[in-house]
């Protein structure tokens, strides 16, 4: 599936007066991760209505262990939504997206696509 049909949203973390803050950003280059609707209910529900959303964190870019959601960060290669890879460290080693709780989803985005 591609990433770009799951809305993703580029997205900034900060720590601000000791609390965390999140906005959303136009560029890869901006962001400090990627927010996109899960893959696994986005098919089961045809569509956005009733699906639950993914966050992942880049530690490289300034995201600390704590933040939430946790534990898993990754390394954000690309340029873009339809060329984004999500990786471990070190960068160019496949990570994968494990989901515990909820639907489970287990996946890889990885040149655009959600799999």
């Amino acid at each position: 599936m591609d990433l770009a049909d799951l809305e993703p949203q580029f997205m900034r973390w900060a720590l601000v007066d000791g609390g965390q803050v999140l906005s959303h950003v136009d560029t890869l280059a901006e962001a400090s991760g990627i927010r996109f609707l899960c893959p696994l209910c986005f098919a089961k529900n045809h569509g956005a209505v009733g699906t639950h959303a993914i966050i992942c964190w880049s530690r490289s870019r300034g995201v600390p262990d704590s933040a939430d959601p946790k534990p898993g960060r990754w390394t954000m290669e690309g340029t873009g939504y339809s060329d984004l890879t999500l990786n471990g460290d070190p960068p160019g080693r496949a990570r994968s997206i494990l989901l515990t709780g909820g639907c489970g989803w287990h996946g890889f985005i990885t040149k655009g696509k959600a799999t």
